[in-house]
Order: structure tokens, then sequence, then C-alpha cells
């Protein structure tokens, strides 16, 4: 198996990922520092769970358009099967290693799902279970921690790329994916399990159009051309059921995406930091939050400080400690169980020499 063609690096992609992570973080500390009790979504005139929310609906885009080109690139060696184990494997070390230790952390030392004054609560095995292996929308078993709800999401979506992205990825790609498109987004309405596709559906589509849609619009422009869709989608009234407004910015954002060129520069540099370590930072911050705001004895003005620079320790740790190795111990198991090993090539028999060869 030869290597694996790596592209370009996209500084913007790592700009939309920092994004959608430090909106998530803002909005729980938000809700923490002023003091909003559970359910309450209102903090300093910011509505928290429509910023939280777009965070998500941005990792979704994100996440789907990165592992369409992260299957782009293993099909250049691995077709059908081996790509789908391949697949398979690398992503299961990418997701679960993580979650699970927080998971078994917070059963261990009792932390509740957030920070707002909820008290934790052991709710059985399978509940526990439920939230080891990401299915909590199907089992309906309660969050452990409340930045685990969106996971299964992804999780069932890491099933469904690998059959996407062969018919994708053909000539007709375009004319299916739109037929797929306009299957899902009605389909979203009447099965829960089917809500976020049109969103995961939106990163497939920004796939597509990269590489045949020619970047037009200066670099500079990313940056405020997404946090204009966040205070965009924070500007709409806020609602339980935002199904076609959800929909929308997904749509308009994965569009977006060809159309900017590359960022450069210090904001780029920055934001390559923040999305190498932002998985650590969306599971850890929930329980850095509870520590800095319940647990310590701290002065109120130190405590955002302190909770910045704990989430930032704690996800390099996370990162260095747990995510990267298990990476890479993921993508040798997934390399091995993909690659048929090469036969060894065939001896020419040795014939005795002249001297000792029978008449």
């Amino acid at each position: 198996m030869r290597a694996m063609a790596k592209p370009g690096h996209d500084s913007n992609l790592d700009i939309l990922r920092s994004a959608a992570v430090l909106a998530v973080f803002l909005s729980h500390a938000l809700e923490v520092t002023a003091g909003c009790a559970f359910g309450e979504h209102l903090a300093y005139g910011v509505e928290t769970f429509s910023l939280g929310r777009i965070g998500v609906l941005l990792f979704f885009v994100h996440t789907s358009l990165v592992l369409m080109q992260s299957l782009e690139r293993a099909a250049t060696n691995l077709a059908d099967w081996p790509l789908v184990k391949y697949f398979y494997v690398r992503r299961a070390f990418r997701i679960y290693p993580l979650s699970v230790c927080l998971i078994l952390l917070s059963i261990a030392f009792s932390v509740p799902a957030n920070a707002l004054g909820v008290p934790y609560g052991w709710h059985g095995v399978k509940w526990a279970l439920a939230n080891l292996l990401l299915i909590q929308n199907i089992t309906g078993a309660v969050v452990i921690s409340s930045p685990l709800w969106s996971l299964p999401y992804e999780v069932q979506m890491y099933l469904v790329l690998p059959i996407l992205f062969p018919l994708v990825r053909a000539p007709r790609g375009g004319a299916r994916l739109i037929l797929i498109y306009i299957v899902a987004a009605p389909l979203s309405l009447f099965n829960p399990l089917f809500l976020y596709a049109p969103c995961f559906l939106a990163g497939v589509i920004a796939y597509k159009l990269l590489g045949t849609v020619r970047p037009r619009l200066p670099a500079w422009l990313w940056l405020p051309a997404v946090v204009g869709a966040v205070a965009f989608y924070l500007s709409r009234p806020y609602s339980e059921s935002s199904w076609l407004k959800d929909v929308s910015i997904c749509l308009i954002v994965g569009a977006s995406i060809p159309l900017f060129k590359r960022n450069r520069g210090p904001i780029a540099a920055a934001a390559s930091q923040i999305a190498k370590y932002s998985y650590g930072i969306y599971l850890c911050h929930t329980p850095v939050l509870w520590l800095v705001y319940r647990k310590l004895t701290i002065p109120g003005w130190q405590r955002p400080i302190w909770t910045v620079i704990a989430t930032g320790v704690v996800s390099v740790a996370c990162y260095h400690a747990i995510e990267a190795p298990l990476i890479r111990i993921g993508t040798r198991l997934a390399i091995g169980m993909s690659v048929k090993p090469r036969a060894p090539a065939p001896v020419c028999p040795q014939w005795p020499s002249a001297e000792t060869r029978p008449a």
C-alpha cells in the first residue's frame, strides 16, 4: 500500500471548526457566569441555546465535508469493503476514546451534566451503556454530559457517509446528491434519527462543489462571513423546533465554503491550533465550568480566566495523552484490517550443480 496522498490543508475549514467550538463554549460559559438556572437560555441579552446550536450545526457541516475528503484520499488506495472498514475503524478510534474517558470520569466523580445547578444522578447500567456507545438518541437515555447529545448523530452519520461517497463521486453524482437531499429533507421532519440529515448533507454538497466551483471571494472575508452566519442565526426568534432555520443556515454555509480563497497568516494559524484541540474543548469545557464555578473557591472575577486556562490545558493534555495515540493505533489497525498482505514472490527452483545433477 503506497502512502496516502495528502492534499493542501484548508485553513478555511479550521476557521469554521474554531467558530463552531467557540460558539458552544461561549454559550455555556455565558449561562454559568450569568447565573442561569437549568432551562434558562438568555444571558446578558444573548440567546445561548441558539448560540450553542449554531455551533453544533457548523460542526455537522464541517465534519461531513472533511470526512468525504478523507474517504476520497483513502479511495486512492482502497475500494469497496476495505475502504468502508478502514473508515469505520478510524472513526471509532477518533470519537470514542475521549468520550468514554469523559463518561467514566463523570460517573466516578459524580460530575453533573452541566454547571447550572443540576445535581448528578445515576440512572442505571443501561443508561451508562447507552452513553458509552453514543446511542442516547435511539434509547432515549439522558446524556451524562451535555455536549454528548450531538455525538450520536455524528456516529450515525459515519455509518451513512461511505454509502454516499461512491454515489456522489460518480459522474452523475451531483444529480444523485440533489435527489438524496430532496428525499432526506422532508424525511428529517418525521423521523428523529434523520433530524440533522440535511445539515450533514450540506457538508457533502460543499465537498461536491469544491474543485468544480472556482473560489473568487477574498480570503479575508471568510471569517466575517462565518461570524455573520452565526449573528444571523441568533437574530432569528428562538424556537425548540427550528428545522427551517437549521436547514437553511447549513445549506448557506455549505454552499459558501467553495467560494472563498484560502486564508493565510495569523488568523489561520490561530484557527489551526483551536481546531486541533477542538474535540477536547467541546467535551471538557462543561466539567471545567462545573469545577471552577461550583467546586473551587475562586474570586468571581478570576473564574472566567481560570475557565479559559483550564479548558485549554485540559484539552491539550487530552489530545496528546488520549486522542493522538489512539488515532495512530486506529490508523494502524485500520490499515491492517483493510489491506491484504501481498503474496510472496514465487521462488525459482534451484537445480543441482552440474557435478551432482543426475544423468
